[in-house]
């Protein structure tokens, strides 16, 4: 028996629901044994095929969406009239809300969302897209190596965009490199890795409106894109607000516009990643 070895084969950005850190946005490269018989064309599994195929199952399973521990008693779910999924989410600083299109979330069995329900998941996905003389699918889910290079995780939804980061729930685990007169600020990378740890990132033009529950500070953010209508409710100091839609380059471009002022006279560079 042969192992085919495929070593970063993508890159899953999603964001996922904890009971105590409420929304959080992360990334997971996703590496891929296949162990079975040579095939007629003395492969495993052909390299073309695993970068179309298995990708794709991976990319449509987690990819770009809310993943949602199925089982625990933080979570109500819901079809509502409106064919969408009508989301609960209560944690001790608040309740979490969504009322989306239901491709946009993933529930997974389980009480919480972890590394390993995660890989189990997309393991017996991956089963039903190999040939039959693939005997063996060994997934591994892990983080960027970042180095010192202090990170974040975010959320966000992106109404312009033509793929599925129109959903307004999904996220990333982000490096940040901040350089002050051509030298690396380990201060201002630090300072904005913990205002943005677990944050979600809205657009002024989102907001809907901000109420309360149990007199806490809800943002609901709503919009309408491609795929649908959009909607989410969140505890207020867990947003952090920008004027522009929430990309990467204008995320960018907003720490370094704010550092301009919290810094003025120095020299900025930002490169925030995605």
């Amino acid at each position: 028996m042969a192992t085919l070895f495929v070593d970063n084969l993508t890159v899953l950005d999603f964001s996922y629901l904890h009971a105590k850190r409420g929304l959080v946005g992360d990334s997971w490269l996703v590496d891929l044994e296949l162990s079975g018989d040579l095939d007629d064309q003395g492969m495993v599994f052909d390299f073309g095929l695993i970068k179309k195929t298995i990708k794709q199952v991976l990319d449509q399973t987690a990819d770009h969406k809310l993943l949602a521990p199925a089982d625990s008693e933080h979570l109500e779910t819901k079809i509502g009239s409106d064919d969408r999924l009508h989301l609960k989410w209560r944690y001790p600083n608040g309740e979490i809300q969504l009322r989306v299109p239901q491709d946009s979330v993933l529930r997974l069995p389980g009480v919480e969302v972890t590394k390993g329900a995660v890989t189990l998941y997309l393991t017996e996905m991956v089963r039903t897209a190999v040939p039959d003389n693939v005997r063996e699918v060994v997934i591994r889910l892990r983080e960027e190596d970042t180095g010192t290079s202090p990170y974040y995780h975010y959320s966000h939804g992106l109404k312009k965009h033509d793929g599925n980061c129109q959903r307004i729930a999904h996220g990333h685990r982000s490096r940040i490199e901040i350089f002050e007169n051509g030298r690396r600020s380990r201060y201002w990378e630090k300072l904005w890795a913990d205002r943005w740890e677990d944050i979600y990132i809205g657009t002024e033009a989102d907001l809907e409106g901000t109420y309360y529950i149990d007199e806490v500070p809800h943002h609901r953010f709503r919009y309408e894109s491609a795929q649908g209508q959009f909607e989410l409710l969140i505890p207020e100091d867990h947003c952090y607000m920008i004027e522009q839609d929430t990309t990467v380059e204008f995320l960018a471009d907003h720490i370094a516009d704010q550092l301009a002022e919290e810094a003025p006279g120095k020299h900025i560079v930002v490169r925030a990643c995605e």
